[in-house]
Formats: structure tokens, C-alpha cells, sequence
């Protein structure tokens, strides 16, 4: 009977991915010795509790891609109705917005918006975009100021 729920869980949960437009792959062990009375893990869906010892929500944070990656000089892209430009990542590990700030080289980006554990985006500023150079894209973890990689962003001479 245990295997039957087993198999119905699994069953019930890799439904559940073929929904999502990414592709998501979930590694299921089962235990060395079954435990009579041992609880069902919850699905890997459900939010978890970060560790004590790490900052809420970001255990294991990464970027897993990003995007756009250049432009030239003083030519907007995903041009948001204030006049900034929108960069976009896509992200494992980061719970809210509020754990987190964009930078772009020395700048903090204004209008950061973080799906959890999925993904973001921030906007930048014409006036950053408009000389040429290689600038970093980074983000702090508040209030710790832990760096997290995203790329490296260039700004080419206008042709």
C-alpha cells in the first residue's frame, strides 16, 4: 500500500511540471529502511524554512540566466514607461524582493521586482547606459551585503 501512495504522489507531482513552460527536474531517493510512522515529504513545490544559520530565503541562491546582455551606447531596450530599461534574470534560491538589491556597476538599481525562487528584474537608468564600458550586474543581499553574480553587462560605442 505504501509503494501504491508512493507511486501516486510521484505521479500527482511530475503532473503538476508539465504545466510550467520550464523544465524542472526532481530527484526522489527513498529511504535505506522504511519507518512505519515516518511522515510524507512535502511536495518540493511547498516553501521551506531556511536554515538558522542563513539568511531567510536565500540558501543556495544562484542565477541561473540573464538577459539582455548589451546594448549600444545610449539605446534603450525593454524600455519601461518611465524611460528605464528592464534586465531580466532568472533565479533559484531568492524568497522576496526585500532580501535582496540590483546593481549595476556602483549604482543600486531602482524598481527591482523578484518572483520567488524563480525569477526577476530591475530597472537601469538611460544616463548608465549611456557610456560605453563593461559593467558589472550584481545582486547584495540586504542586510549582509553578500554579493551574487549575475554577469557582466556591455555598453558598445555607437557605429
Amino acid at each position: 500500500m505504501k509503494f501504491r501512495t508512493l507511486a501516486l504522489s510521484l505521479s500527482a507531482l511530475l503532473s503538476l511540471g508539465a504545466c510550467s513552460d520550464r523544465t524542472t527536474t526532481t530527484t526522489v531517493s527513498a529511504p535505506a529502511t522504511p519507518a512505519a510512522s515516518a511522515p510524507m515529504a512535502a511536495p518540493a513545490s511547498a516553501p521551506m524554512a531556511a536554515p538558522a544559520a542563513a539568511p531567510a530565503g536565500l540558501s543556495g541562491a544562484r542565477i541561473l540566466d540573464w538577459g539582455p546582455r548589451d546594448t549600444v551606447a545610449g539605446t534603450g531596450f525593454s524600455v519601461q514607461p518611465n524611460g528605464n530599461s528592464a534586465i531580466w534574470f532568472a533565479q533559484k534560491g531568492i524568497g522576496s524582493s526585500d532580501l535582496v538589491e540590483v546593481w549595476f556597476g556602483d549604482t543600486k538599481l531602482p524598481g527591482k521586482v523578484i518572483t520567488p525562487d524563480s525569477g526577476g528584474s530591475a530597472e537601469i537608468p538611460p544616463a548608465l547606459l549611456a557610456k560605453p564600458g563593461k559593467y558589472p550586474v550584481y545582486l547584495k543581499t540586504v542586510p549582509e551585503g553578500t554579493r551574487i553574480e549575475v554577469g557582466v553587462f556591455e555598453v558598445t560605442a555607437a557605429k
